[in-house]
């Protein structure tokens, strides 16, 4: 009798094993989300991405990445491109502007049809990739990071955090839209303000010799989204020690790195937020019926540690309303989050 049971259970043991090594087999292939940026910066929005899919439920296993980073050259983002379709992810993950508006015009080329999901860009509407922000309608949906919309309302928090500024630098890119948008709503904002504006184009690379033979007592330095400013925040910094200037920024890592106050959404927090528009695409939903977000949280930064180094005098309210970040060293052999 117990040989026969034991030849029963070794029966059923062995059906099991074969059993779920055939559904192993026949699992489904990973998930295939392919990732366009334009360079290492945006490699926070990633980490974000990957986070957020993780904290949904995704499993490693489940989801494979295909990261092209075109490092910094925009030329270069077409071969990039070119490399990611040809690997056909079920889904894209673009990490800005420039990524997606050249992406757009590949697939349209190509007329090609992937689900795209922005993972943070400025107005994504007067860009062309949407029809409208509720009913996209199109292959295209994601994140608005406000940051064009919100480029006045950083000039009023700079004027009202330093009471004494007379006028502003204002770095923008002629050669990116958004950032010329972003430029157009600053100087409206300056003229409510009754503060004088002085724009630079740091796509004329003489733009920092201009502005050394500009500075007067009193003035700032506010930067406009682009990723070619991103690309340049280390050339801002030395600029901003060299001539005390207090300054205005968009993101966390810029006032870790020495500009005296930020306003605006992190990588970190885009990339994680764009999660829920993937793991809904992958779930069967259309990007044309997904609304655009806009972020979960706009932060306003303040670098004590610099304004104490301008000797500058910060309006106090300012400062309770502010999240204050303190001077960061420089990451060593470290790019993701």
């Amino acid at each position: 009798m117990k040989i026969k049971w034991f030849i029963f259970f070794l029966s059923i043991m062995t059906i099991s094993f074969i059993f779920y090594s055939f559904i192993e087999k026949k699992a489904d292939p990973p998930i295939k989300i392919g990732v366009l940026l334009i360079g290492e910066n945006r490699y926070e929005k990633l980490a974000g991405l990957k986070k957020g899919l993780a904290d949904i439920g995704y499993k490693d296993k489940e989801l494979t990445y295909i990261v092209k980073n075109a490092n910094e050259q925009q030329d270069k983002l077409e071969v990039m491109i070119t490399s990611l379709l040809n690997k056909q992810p079920h889904v894209i993950v673009t990490l800005g502007g420039i990524e997606t508006v050249q992406l757009k015009e590949k697939l349209e080329k190509e007329n090609l049809y992937i689900p795209v999901v922005f993972a943070g860009v400025a107005a994504p509407k007067e860009l062309g990739l949407i029809n409208d922000y509720r009913s996209p309608g199109g292959q295209y949906t994601g994140i608005n990071n406000y940051h064009t919309s919100i480029s006045g309302k950083r000039l009023e928090l700079f004027k009202e955090l330093i009471p004494s500024l007379k006028r502003v630098h204002l770095l923008y890119d002629e050669e990116i839209e958004v950032s010329r948008l972003s430029l157009q709503e600053t100087v409206e904002a300056a003229g409510k303000l009754s503060l004088e504006v002085i724009p630079w184009n740091v796509a004329d690379r003489s733009y920092k010799n201009k502005i050394a033979e500009n500075i007067e007592e009193n003035d700032g330095l506010l930067i406009l989204p682009s990723f070619r400013i991103e690309a340049l925040t280390e050339e801002f910094i030395q600029l901003i020690k060299k001539y005390y200037l207090p300054s205005m920024a968009l993101y966390e890592h810029e006032v870790e790195k020495g500009f005296l106050a930020g306003h605006g959404a992190s990588f970190y927090e885009q990339g994680y937020q764009a999660a829920r528009y993937v793991s809904s695409i992958v779930q069967g939903n259309a990007p044309k019926d997904l609304p655009v977000e806009l972020p979960d949280n706009i932060r306003f930064m303040i670098n004590k540690q610099v304004s104490e180094q301008l000797g500058v005098t910060l309006n106090h309210e300012m400062l309770s309303n502010a999240e204050l970040v303190r001077l960061k060293e420089p990451d060593k052999g470290v790019k993701d989050k």
